[in-house]
Parts: C-alpha cells; structure tokens; sequence
C-alpha cells in the first residue's frame, strides 16, 4: 500500500495516509483550483514547474486565491502543456496496487517496464523506444526521475516507489528544460515533503501467500521555518513459484526502505530541502519457467509458476555465498539529495545536487533447470554524483516564458558476470566476465515559450550533450570446478565512446477555447553510445557501439467539458528511429558468433494515444485509456547464427551470412488499455463511506524477435482488479478489501534466452488481501 494525497472532486475527508498541505486539504476541488492559480502566476516554467510550485506551496507563506472554477479532475495546470504526459496521483498509485515500478506500465498507454532474464533491475520501453540491458551498464532510452534527479542506471530505480506523491510519465525526446536529454521520454516520481502541520499514519496489508506490506510516515514543523518527514515500507512474502523437483517455494520477498526530508526556508524567497534514501532487497529472485529447451533436456512447463534450480556447492563457494541459496538478490543502495530554490526577483534560481550509490549481488538460474548450465551471479557497484543548475523567468510583460541550465554527472561503476557451464558439453568450468566503466555527462539546455498572441504559442528548445565514457579493464576468466584454480584469462584492450550532439524541439501551443487546447511539435533525441558487457569473448565483442537518435513528430488536443467533469486528452506521434541499440549477434573471422549490441540502422514507429475521464454525477468516477503503436524495421540485417553454424560445420570457415529484417514488424504491443470505474457512497448510517472500485488492463502480444517464432512471443493478457473500502467521513482510519488479477490469468511479462533455455517470467495470480490504515 503507498501513502495518499487526495485530490478529485469525488472524494471527502481521510483517504488512506493522505497528506494536507499547509492547512488546505488537497481532496477539494478548490484546493485544486489554487494549485492551478499558483502555477499560473509563478516565474518557474517548463515541465518541472509544477513541482516547484507544490515545494514553495508546502513550505512558503500559506495565501488562499479562491476562483470560480471548480476542477473535479487533478493536474489542471497540465492541460495547457505541450505534450501527452500521464499523471497519477498518489491514491491512484494504491487504488491499483502500484508497488514497484513495473506496475506502473498497467496504467500508461504504450509504456513497457519489463525486467530481463529474472534480475531485479527494470528495462524501460515508451512508444516503442527502449534498450535491453540485463547488466544495466548503459543509458536507459526512457529516463527515470526521483524528485527531480535522474537515475541515468536504472537499475537504481528499483525499490523507491512508497510515500508517493504524484507520478508523471512523458513520452518523446526530452531534456530541453531540466535533466538529461534522452531518446524515449521519461517517468517522473514525486515523493511527499514535510509539511507545516503534524501528520502520521501507518498501514498494514496482508494477502494471500503469506504477502505483508507496511508503510509508515510522519511529517512535522521543527520551527515555523524548518520541517521535516520521515517514511518507510517493508514487504514481506509472498511466494508463489515453486521447484518442480520438490515443490520448494520461491519468491518470498524481503524488503525494506526509509527516506528522511529536512525542508528549512531561511527567508521568505528561499526553501531548501534535504533527502536521505536507503533501501535493501533481500528477496527470493522471480524466476523463470521453460518455454523451450534447446538441449532437448526438459519440456516445456504446463504449468507457469513452475521453475527449477541447482546450486553447485563449489560455485557457491567461488562466489562466498551460501551453498543451500536459492535464487534471490542482495542488493542495497543509498543516496542524498540537496535541492535549493530561490526567487530572484527577475527569475527562479534552482540546484539540486545528488550522490546515489548501489551494490548489486543477485544469484539468478537462467535456464529455469536443476541442470548447471544457466546459474548465473550478477555483481555491480556504483556511484552516480550529479549536479543541476536551472533559472527560469518571464520578461516581456510575461510574454516570454525561459528556462535555462546546466547538467553534469560523474558515474563509477564496475560489474562481474559469473556463470556457471559445468552441466554443459564442452564447458566444464565457472567463468567471470568482469569489467570498470567510468562516464560522465554534461549538458546545456535552453527553452522559449513566446506568446505571440494570448492564445497562440510559440516553442523552442535546444539541449547540447557530451557524453564520455570508457570501457576498462575488460576481461574474462575461467575457473576449474574441482580446484577452482584459474585456468584461462584474457584481459582486453581499453576502449571509449564519445557522444557529441545537439537535440532540440519546437512546437506550438493553440488555446482555441478555455477549455480546448491544440498543440504540434516536432523533436529531435538522442541516447549515448555504450558497451556489451554480458559476457565479452573478443576484442571486437568489447568495442563500442553508436548513440541512437530519433526525429519524433506529435499532434494532439487537450479538452474538459461540462464544468470540467469530462476529460479528453488525445495524441498521435510518428517517430523516425535511427541507429537504434539492438542486442544481437556478430561474426568475429577466425572466432565465430558472439552476442553484441548492434545499431539497427533504420525504422519507424507510428501511433496514437486517448484518455477520457469523467464524473457523471457526485461519487462516480470513470477513465479510460487507449494506446495503439506499430514499429516497423527499415533497414536491418541480421546475422543468421544458425546458418553460419552449418557453414562452418561443413566446411571449417567462418563466413556470414544474413537475413533481411526490411519491413519486419518490431513486434512491440500494438494496445494497451486500461480503464477505472469508481462510486463512493453517499454517509451510511451518517458517519460511514463506502467505496467500490475495479479497474482492467490489456496489453497485446509482444514479439521479442523479429519474425521470431511461438516461443519467442509474450501473449496478450488481460487483468482485473477491485475494491471497497469502508471508512468514516470524518476519522482516521479505513479499511479495504480487495482483489487483484480477481480471473485468475495467467499471462507472461518477460522471456530472455541466455543458455540454451528459452525462459519465460510469470506474472502473478490471483492476490486476495485486506488493507487496514490509521492516519492523523
């Protein structure tokens, strides 16, 4: 369960670990209307603005400026931005059982947050625009931001979704007013800041399979100019995989995370806000089940939540872990945050400075078998610092709206790849592939937004990248099973990566009416090159590969009506993908084929996107969103390993050969739907809510291989969830029943081939729980 802010003209009172601000309860529809006032008349601009806003609301002078407007909807300000940006609120994020941040994928259309291979770091795909990276030492093309930084690893990301406040998902090139430029867009978390008036809560929710979730917070005035909030979660359980071989379970999590804000304003023009995060992850890993073996060992598993695993006590032993592990991860991580604003007068100055560290150690059986062929250990270390620079400000009788910045981040990582081959023919060893990979970044970025009329605007942005990066150290190593003495080394060359390029935007703005808005803009991004470091064999596999960059094109509307109860936001985008970062194959002469990452040198994606949302009447909420993508390959050509193989085989060279990829279908999910149907009760017996709520999702199949066969596809699925929660109108506590996955599905999230198993990764059954939470 994640804490709350209420907001939404349907809802009265206490919602589960909601939070006022200031002494204005969010919940009404007024509250709303003077957010939407403030963001009006602040000098900050661009799409962080609205979070700057809420900090100087929480933690500046409190003013009231009541309008005639009354907005059942949140994020009013947002529907005279540019852009098809989702919003959710914090209730939204509990209502729909968002505990990580690959449950957010169920309520964005043609968002995929998939993690790889039963690891515990998440892969991001907006639009179609994404990267595989199962050992996360590269850029992601969808950038993740926790309070304003970005998480350039986003690996790091894992673990950070409690006491949430709001969630933004854009999708198209980025970077033009804050942060890092990227290729796919970005997902923005807000977590809560302290607050001027004492607040606490705590919940507790307990599920089937043994699965506890606890969430707890408190937020209180230090001094009339100093605050502070403390929170934290801890989940528990929750098992459903089991061993084929003796019905052992898997999965049980266990985790636990606590963040500490000190907000202190010196002056009235001045806030500045302290973030301390920590968390760990201890659980069982999500492991796979066999779509396909190769080797012909196992069948396929009828059953999905079936999965299997073999630890070898001298591997165990190599690596200085326990040899009755079953798959799971250890993985911590920390960081601190320093935000400072000030108003200047003639603009808004902001800084945020941030130093995130992780380490990573996460034991995975990639073949889904008791067989040693696919035991996998996973080890990295990082540092990120980075630091932010951005003014904004209007001039011009507020006619020019600017923003302009810096951004600079230094990262230090290094990673070991561990696999265990002793059960595969001609492999009877332990092997390490390990690496150091030092970057940094730094980025300058302008924008204007020029009101040529009151109703028509004018856009332009520039952002300016230079992204260094290296590649040392590079090596492999094999290890006798027996002796575990070294047995063969090969350290490769050093090498780099320099990126060097411009991205930039512009678009235009037409408020036809108050309430009808029309927007177009055209947008150029780009991603940094990279490195293959799963496993390197060769030199050649050890080179870089190439940034990617796309030119996106958008039109779309922004609409409310009957007194802003009914939303309609609509968009339809073609993005021209170049030199995409596409993990496949090479031929090495006198070696033979390696996996590599590649950069697919032409495609295209087009689609479209719409959500409505309504309140018909008093209690009743209705949304309802739609996503249609397709992507479509150019140019590609892909070598054919199977061919070359046979090649080789019969006449003892090496020689390539390839398959034409030229309007093969990306095999992305063409739609995605979800949808939200919510009453809330009129007083029973005069002191008690009741509140329904049951949502669905739809995600189409997704092909992970071009022009790939059955077992390489992830059917569609389709999802149910609901709810009701009974709670006083004026008190302190509530209650909630729910249900998730309420058909019992079963659908798959993720496959990866690492071995010679085709693994695929379970979604969860059917969870029936109860939600009990007190707040003050």
């Amino acid at each position: 369960m994640r804490q709350k802010s209420v907001m939404g003209h349907a809802f009265r009172g206490f919602l589960m670990l909601s939070v006022c601000t200031g002494c204005l309860p969010l919940g009404s529809a007024v509250a709303e209307t003077v957010q939407d006032e403030k963001q009006r008349k602040t000098p900050v601009v661009g799409r962080h603005a609205a979070a700057a806003t809420q900090a100087h609301a929480r933690t500046g002078p409190e003013e009231i400026h009541v309008t005639r407007a009354r907005r059942a909807f949140s994020f009013g300000a947002d529907q005279h931005r540019a852009g098809n940006t989702t919003n959710l609120t914090a209730e939204e994020l509990v209502t729909h059982h968002v505990t990580t941040v690959e449950d957010i994928q169920n309520l964005v259309p043609n968002l995929t947050i998939q993690t790889e291979g039963g690891s515990n770091v998440p892969d991001y795909y907006l639009r179609g625009i994404g990267m595989q990276d199962y050992t996360q030492n590269n850029m992601s093309s969808v950038m993740t931001y926790f309070d304003d930084v970005p998480y350039t690893i986003t690996a790091m990301s894992s673990g950070q979704m409690f006491d949430v406040a709001a969630v933004g998902v854009e999708p198209g090139p980025v970077g033009f007013e804050h942060g890092l430029a990227d290729t796919g867009g970005e997902v923005r978390i807000t977590t809560n800041d302290p607050t001027k008036t004492l607040h606490y809560g705590v919940s507790e929710d307990i599920a089937s399979y043994a699965r506890s979730k606890t969430n707890f917070y408190v937020s209180a005035p230090i001094t009339d100019r100093l605050q502070f909030r403390i929170a934290g979660q801890m989940l528990q359980g929750g098992a459903f995989r089991y061993n084929r071989d003796n019905g052992e379970s898997l999965g049980r999590a266990n985790e636990g995370a606590l963040r500490a804000k000190l907000a202190w304003q010196p002056d009235d023009k001045t806030n500045i806000k302290l973030t301390g995060n920590w968390s760990q992850d201890s659980s069982e890993a999500d492991a796979g089940f066999i779509l396909g073996d190769n080797s012909n060992i196992l069948p396929r598993d009828r059953d999905i939540y079936a999965t299997g695993w073999n630890l070898n006590p001298q591997y165990a032993k190599i690596l200085g872990i326990s040899p009755k592990s079953k798959p799971s991860y250890n993985d911590v991580q920390w960081g601190i945050n320093l935000n400072m604003d000030r108003d200047l007068g003639w603009a808004h100055l902001a800084t945020i400075s941030s130093f995130q560290q992780q380490q990573r150690h996460e034991y995975i059986d990639r073949d889904a078998e008791s067989v040693r062929s696919g035991d996998s250990y996973l080890t990295g270390s990082t540092n990120v610092f980075s630091q932010e620079v951005r003014l904004s400000g209007k001039v011009l009788d507020d006619r020019l709206q600017w923003v302009a910045g810096m951004y600079y981040n230094r990262v230090r990582a290094s990673g070991e790849n561990w696999f265990d081959y002793t059960d595969r023919v001609g492999k009877n060893y332990f092997q390490n592939s390990a690496h150091v990979q030092p970057q940094q970044d730094f980025a300058q970025f302008a924008n204007l937004t020029y009101s040529l009329t009151p109703k028509l605007r004018l856009i332009f942005g520039l952002e300016h990248q230079t992204d260094d990066r290296q590649f040392l150290q590079d090596a492999v190593y094999r290890y006798n099973p027996t002796t575990l003495a070294k047995t063969y080394s090969q350290v490769f060359g050093d090498h780099g990566t320099l990126t060097n390029q411009f991205s930039g935007k512009v678009g235009i703005n037409y408020q036809l009416q108050p309430n009808v808005m029309l927007y177009a803009d055209i947008r150029r991004g780009v991603k940094p090159g990279g490195f293959t470091a799963n496993t390197t064999l060769t030199e050649q596999q050890a080179a870089g590969f190439k940034p990617e960059w796309l030119m996106a094109y958008e039109v779309g509307f922004k609409t409310e009506f009957f007194n802003h109860r009914l939303r309609i936001n609509g968009a339809a985008f073609w993005d021209s993908y170049h030199d995409q970062q596409y993990f496949s194959y090479i031929l090495v002469p006198n070696w033979g084929t390696v996996g590599s990452y590649v950069n697919v040198p032409r495609s295209h994606i087009f689609g479209t996107e719409l959500s409505i949302s309504a309140h018909p009447f008093r209690g009743l909420t209705l949304s309802q969103n739609v996503g249609y993508q397709r992507g479509t390959y150019d140019d590609f050509q892909v070598l054919n390993v199977q061919a070359v193989s046979a090649y080789y085989a019969r006449t003892g060279q090496w020689k390539s050969f390839t398959d034409s990829y030229n309007g093969a279908d990306m095999g992305i999910p063409k739609l995605t739907l979800n949808g939200t149907i919510s009453y809330e009760t009129k007083p029973v017996f005069r002191k008690y809510t009741i509140r329904m709520e049951g949502d669905y999702s739809y995600r189409g199949a997704q092909d992970t291989v071009p022009r790939g066969t059955g077992a390489y596809l992830l059917p569609s699925y389709f999802l149910m969830n609901g709810s009701v929660t009974f709670r006083p109108v004026r008190g302190p506590w509530s209650v909630t029943a729910y249900a998730t996955n309420i058909l019992n599905r079963d659908y798959i999230v993720s496959r990866t081939l690492a071995t010679t198993v085709n693994m695929g990764i379970s979604g969860q059954p059917r969870f029936v729980g109860g939600r009990f939470a007190y707040n003050f």
